[in-house]
Formats: C-alpha cells, sequence, structure tokens
C-alpha cells in the first residue's frame, strides 16, 4: 500500500516513480558497477551506468534525515554499518578502506547539525545560531582533511552532496513564506545537480563519472509515495550480500 510522504513539500505533478521504486533502480546500478569492477575491469560501460547509483542513494539519504523520527538511531545506524565494512576490508584485504555508509553518516551528522543551525537562527537564538555554524564550518574543515588522509568512498565532495540537497530543508522552522518556497522538490534537484560538479572533478573516473547526471532522469518522475514499504533495511542488506555474491563468483572464475 502506498502512502504520501508529504504533498506540499514534494508538488510534482508528473511524479509517478515511488521512493522504493527509486532504490531498486539504485541497487541495480550499484550491482552493475561492482560487477563491471570486479568481472569485467575493461568494460567501460559498466561504469558508465554504475555512476547513476550514487545521486539515487545520495538523495533518498538527504530525504532520510527530513522524514527520519530517530535521527540518532538512523546515524548510528548508518556509521555502525560504516564501520563493520571497514573491520571486514581490513580482514580480507588487509587494507584500510571506508565505504560509502562512513561518507554518508559523515553527510547526516553535517545535516543535522546545519537543521538545528537553521532553527535557532529562525527562531532568533542568534547567538546559539551562529555558534552552531562556527562549529559546523570548523567540523567541515576537519572533514576535509579527514577524507585527504584516509580513503573514503567518493570522497569530500561526494559527502557534500547530501548536504547540499538538504540546504533549504525547514522542517519544523518557522521561516517566512519567501524562504519557504526554497523548500521544493525542483529546488533539491537543483541543490542535487550543482553539488554533483564537485563528484564530477574530483573523481578518478573523470571521463565517465558525466554520466551521474543520468540519475536526474527517473528522479525527476518521482512520485514522493513510499511504495512498498516491509523492504526498509533490506537495502542496507543488498550492499554486502551483492559484494559477497560477486566476489564468490570472482573466486570461482
Amino acid at each position: 500500500m502506498e502512502s504520501k510522504i508529504n504533498n506540499s513539500r514534494m508538488n510534482n505533478p508528473i511524479g509517478f516513480l515511488s521512493s522504493f521504486i527509486l532504490k531498486i533502480i539504485a541497487c541495480i546500478f550499484m550491482a552493475i558497477d561492482h560487477i563491471g569492477f570486479v568481472l569485467f575491469p575493461g568494460k567501460v560501460i559498466f561504469r558508465i551506468l554504475g555512476r547513476i547509483a550514487f545521486p539515487l542513494f545520495a538523495f533518498f539519504i538527504a530525504e532520510g534525515c527530513h522524514y527520519s523520527k530517530h535521527k540518532i538511531k538512523r546515524l548510528l545506524l548508518i556509521l555502525g554499518m560504516g564501520i563493520a565494512y571497514l573491520l571486514f576490508y581490513y580482514i580480507y584485504a588487509k587494507m584500510v578502506y571506508a565505504s560509502i555508509f562512513i561518507t554518508f553518516a559523515i553527510s547526516i551528522f553535517f545535516i543535522y547539525l546545519l537543521m538545528d543551525a537553521k532553527k535557532m537562527l529562525f527562531e532568533k537564538k542568534y547567538f546559539i545560531g551562529f555558534s552552531l555554524i562556527v562549529l559546523f564550518v570548523i567540523l567541515l574543515i576537519g572533514a576535509y582533511f579527514l577524507f585527504s588522509i584516509v580513503d573514503i568512498d567518493y570522497g569530500f565532495a561526494g559527502m557534500l552532496v547530501p548536504i547540499f540537497i538538504s540546504l533549504f530543508d525547514f522542517k519544523n522552522i518557522n521561516v517566512p513564506k519567501l524562504v519557504k518556497v526554497l523548500d521544493s522538490y525542483p529546488v533539491r534537484l537543483l541543490c542535487l545537480a550543482v553539488s554533483l560538479i564537485g563528484v564530477c572533478m574530483t573523481s578518478a573516473l573523470r571521463e565517465s563519472q558525466i554520466y551521474c547526471y543520468l540519475a536526474l532522469i527517473p528522479l525527476v518522475f518521482y512520485s514522493g509515495k513510499v511504495g512498498y514499504s516491509k523492504l526498509k533495511y533490506g537495502f542496507y542488506a543488498f550492499y554486502p550480500i551483492h559484494l559477497v555474491i560477486i566476489e564468490g563468483i570472482s573466486m570461482i572464475i
């Protein structure tokens, strides 16, 4: 049974794809990317199609920050999975590699911090609000150096993508109507498109990374509906399961 997430915030008259369908699409293209990387390293088409996955996942990380009722729980879940995969990579391959879950966990932290700062500023609690903004900037600089030292999936530019999408998220904030207009679906898509410029400029796959903009095509038709919701945690499980299967096939071959 499908349910609307938020009609007033979505306002997409041409939307017919639910978040469930879009996440399925993201998982398919992620699997294609990893199949190409492991099994067909010389076939560029796999990596090109794989670029579609990241923007879709980044978009729903930002959306999840808006709708989640358990912020700390969600942050700890994503971070916990990232740490688990980090340990797995270290034990399995003797390398320190932080997966996309670490990237998104850091994004979520900054999104929540920015939400609190916006709330304080619009409630005219300026000292607290500006203090949080200063803290945000300081920690963002720290994150930049962290990403330059540690190999973290999609890098600093990738971490910024969900933050950009959430820039004009004014949930539970009393803002002027003129400002509230910015909290709309077209603006979120525009912020996504702008943030992907940094990903394209910094990616090691520069020639194929530009194809990440293809992800905007299915997102244009996002309806704002949840769709089938019983596989909520199945998307998290898909990441390790499909990697194990691909690595298993590689070993057999």
